[in-house]
């Protein structure tokens, strides 16, 4: 137990969580990743894949979880009034939000998502032993256990972090929205993927539909390929999945990839990654 680390995908999605035919296979939960680090628990993101996450950690019996947020975009944050834990007295849960200017702490955050007239419950409602904490956009936490969580700012409308999570060797780096500038915050995220052992990052556009869609924050398989090449990351997951995307098309893309490299793997939600691990 106290070796355990290991990543859960719990959604994949971007945007909004979808359920088409012929959509199934990848799953159509938004963005959530379980991180089991030892005895400890973390959640990255709190898209609609978190709402199923926390029934499972209630069952298991988990008594204390950290829930990451790299910014409060609907597909982000959907989940998170309907994340049970909350609302369990036996429960602590520690936030971290960045802020923004509309929400600028975790617990406005909660107060705007939480409420009427869109739910029926408010904050007032929440039982569980609640702290907040302060996401830096640029610096790291202490997660316990000998875990680090490390963000770095990443280009996306509003705003929004890359993080890294580890314990200095098989980290796992997480980005799942930001569009590529070419520049000054390319380089920054380089430099926090160096050397991890997994990637996930933002391919909600294709290469030949990328050049349409500039400007609305998301970038591609092929120019996240060539940033983890740069940065010397072992494997790169394909995240963040167009919402419309069937299981196709995505694996369509994924073969595409995986012929420029073969360590390329497009996400799907259950996806469980251990560094130890020669492929997902």
């Amino acid at each position: 137990m106290a070796d355990r680390f290991e990543f859960i995908l719990r959604g994949v999605r971007g945007t909004l969580p979808m359920a088409v035919p012929g959509g199934t296979s990848y799953g159509g939960n938004t963005s959530c990743v379980l991180v089991r680090h030892g005895a400890k628990v973390a959640i990255l993101d709190a898209g609609s894949g978190i709402v199923g996450l926390g029934r499972d950690l209630i069952a298991e019996g988990v008594e204390a979880v950290d829930v990451v947020i790299s910014h409060a975009h609907y597909d982000h944050v959907i989940g998170l009034p309907f994340f049970l834990p909350l609302y369990c007295s036996d429960m602590q849960v520690t936030l971290w939000y960045a802020g923004c200017p509309d929400a600028p702490d975790g617990r406005s955050l909660l107060a705007d998502l939480i409420r009427a007239p869109f739910l029926p419950m408010g904050p007032k409602d929440l039982r569980c032993d609640l702290h907040f904490g302060v996401l830096p956009t640029a610096g790291s936490i202490d997660l316990g256990g000998g875990t680090t969580l490390t963000t770095c700012p990443v280009r996306h409308p509003g705003g929004s972090v890359g993080m890294r999570i580890g314990r200095g060797a098989g980290d796992l780096v997480y980005v799942p929205d930001f569009e590529h500038d070419d520049g000054p915050m390319d380089a920054q995220l380089v430099g926090l993927m160096q050397g991890a052992e997994v990637a996930l990052l933002d391919c909600t556009y294709l290469p030949e539909d990328y050049p349409q869609n500039a400007g609305y924050g998301h970038s591609h398989w092929r120019k996240c390929a060539s940033l983890a090449a740069r940065a010397g990351v072992r494997r790169m997951g394909m995240f963040h999945h167009n919402f419309s995307r069937t299981d196709e098309a995505i694996a369509a893309a994924e073969a595409d990839a995986r012929q420029d490299d073969p360590a390329i793997f497009a996400a799907r939600e259950s996806m469980v990654l251990r560094p130890e691990d020669d492929k997902p």
